[in-house]
């Protein structure tokens, strides 16, 4: 059940490494057919962070590698490429660094003093990934989509269209919303892109698109956004009526970009500075005709960054009342790379705090209040209860549970918000150890499934202890027994970022 994967020292500047690979081995089987879905793709950011000779020190600009873990017949087979973006194949052909990235210090060409008014930065296609209606792309939200082929995990072209629905602006974000996921009449995949940049006083371009089960574009809603330059938009909420985005409290700093990044001195995403006392803004876009009665809307949300949310639903049938829970951070230092991540950073720094917002469409009113203490990122739900009242939260935690210090993912959390909203959450946990850190866990529910979890997680696991990397299922509904069935790696998956599940098997 266990497949040989590459081991990343040894493509590290390696122009064979972008070769597809896949190999299966049974002789580590554990438990088959625990869970029953044929696929389960993820994309990993971490792909390269050197690249012939020269080290990156932030991973998110990584290139991205996808790779895809396939349950079938009780075997798991693991495919996996990276993707060949421009930038990548260039790099490849080139051996060295051509282009530089949005949160590396540093000018490829080594020299020290930079264009301060080139913004143009590799798509390094290492954050989102989705399989819909038969095709497969690789997303970032800095640049267009990349379409691979499903089969091979070939890449295959960057995309100027997604499913027949050509993209508004030239990037598409990498997060989207799967609603009615038990309902082949009803599921949606819905995803949206939105302009990074635009003159003074105009208003940003920005659009939500949606896919039937099948693939077929069913929905296309342009918006204009005010004052949202730089306003650095990462995921989106769905409910029945609306589509919101959560701008965050970021700004040019014209100062950094002048001096610093001038002569080299900082990052692209430094010169974008976080706004401590200034508000988010919540953008609530109509999705149907009772929310075009109301009016597109910008609510005020305390100051906070936005990274992942959780889910959103409506209170009432009237669509003027909106509950979403997020993971926002308490604030953002664009700063932050791998040499800063030290034990001091768990301690009073930037953290997430799991937090239940109430708004007031009408009045443009929002208020708050925590789920839980404990950090926490990457959450995930049941995709039946997008945009839904739902109860629980399976995400990626520290081990610590304080108002004060906190640590990297060790923990995978199941939060249970039906009893005690407003207040904490009721929280069961299961620790992977001292030295064991996890990347995003999948909720795959149950076909048959009656409750809302009825269902397994998957995680994968880096033990930097032993040196290996695992694959763990959890039950649903007990993940505080600990994994189901597990299977060791015979080499590291690179930490990753989002993933996805399917029941198509692409052979």
């Amino acid at each position: 059940m266990c497949t040989t994967w590459f081991a990343f020292h040894d493509v590290y500047g390696d122009s064979s490494s972008s070769r597809y690979q896949e190999r299966t081995n049974t002789s580590q089987y554990i438990r088959p057919n625990v869970c029953p879905y044929k696929r389960l793709t993820s994309i990993s950011k971490k792909g390269l962070l050197e690249i012939f000779g020269k080290k990156l020190n932030q991973f998110f600009d990584g290139d991205g590698l996808i790779y895809s873990i396939a349950f079938e017949n009780g075997n798991l087979t693991f495919k996996h490429n990276f993707v060949g973006t421009k930038g990548f194949t260039d790099e490849q052909a080139a051996q060295q660094m051509l282009y530089k990235g949005a949160f590396a210090i540093g000018n490829p060409k080594g020299d020290s003093f930079y264009n301060p008014f080139d913004f143009d930065v590799k798509n390094v296609a290492n954050t989102g990934v989705v399989d819909w209606g038969g095709e497969l792309y690789a997303l970032w939200e800095g640049g267009k989509p990349h379409k691979m082929d499903p089969v091979t995990l070939r890449t295959e072209c960057e995309a100027d269209s997604v499913l027949g629905h050509d993209l508004e602006v030239p990037q598409m974000a990498a997060h989207y919303r799967i609603t009615d996921a038990d309902d082949e009449e009803k599921k949606r995949l819905i995803a949206f892109s939105i302009e990074a940049q635009n003159a003074p006083l105009q208003p940003n371009k920005c659009c939500f698109y949606e896919w039937d089960a099948a693939g077929k574009p069913v929905a296309r809603s342009p918006f204009g956004v005010q004052n949202a330059t730089f306003g650095m938009f990462h995921d989106c909420l769905v409910t029945e009526n609306w589509y919101m985005l959560l701008q965050n409290p970021t700004a040019l700093d014209p100062r950094k970009l002048l001096t610093e990044y001038m002569f080299a001195k900082c990052a692209l995403a430094q010169v974008i500075g976080f706004q401590d006392g200034k508000s988010a803004t919540l953008h609530m876009l109509p999705r149907t005709e009772k929310a075009r009665a109301i009016g597109q809307k910008a609510i005020p949300v305390n100051n906070q960054f936005f990274f992942h949310h959780v889910n959103a639903f409506e209170s009432g049938d009237d669509a003027q009342k909106v509950v979403f829970d997020s993971a926002p951070w308490t604030f953002m230092d664009f700063g932050m790379n791998l040499d800063s991540v030290t034990p001091a950073f768990y301690n009073g720094g930037s953290r997430v705090e799991y937090t239940r917002f109430e708004i007031d469409v009408m009045n443009k009113k929002s208020s708050q209040a925590p789920l839980s203490n404990r950090v926490m990122e990457f959450p995930q739900i049941n995709h039946k209860f997008t945009g839904k009242e739902y109860r629980y939260t399976y995400a990626a935690a520290a081990a610590v549970k304080d108002d004060v210090l906190w640590g990297p993912n060790q923990c995978l959390v199941k939060f249970d918000t039906e009893a005690t909203v407003g207040a904490t959450s009721n929280e069961t946990v299961w620790y992977f150890g001292e030295r064991a850190f996890m990347q995003e866990p999948i909720f795959c529910p149950q076909p048959q499934g009656t409750e809302e979890d009825d269902g397994w997680v998957t995680v994968v696991v880096n033990d930097a202890g032993d040196d290996t990397c695992v694959l763990h299922v959890f039950d649903a509904k007990t993940i505080e027994k600990g994994p189901i069935a597990s299977v060791t790696l015979e080499d590291h998956l690179p930490p990753g970022l989002h993933g996805y599940w399917s029941t198509e098997l692409h052979k």
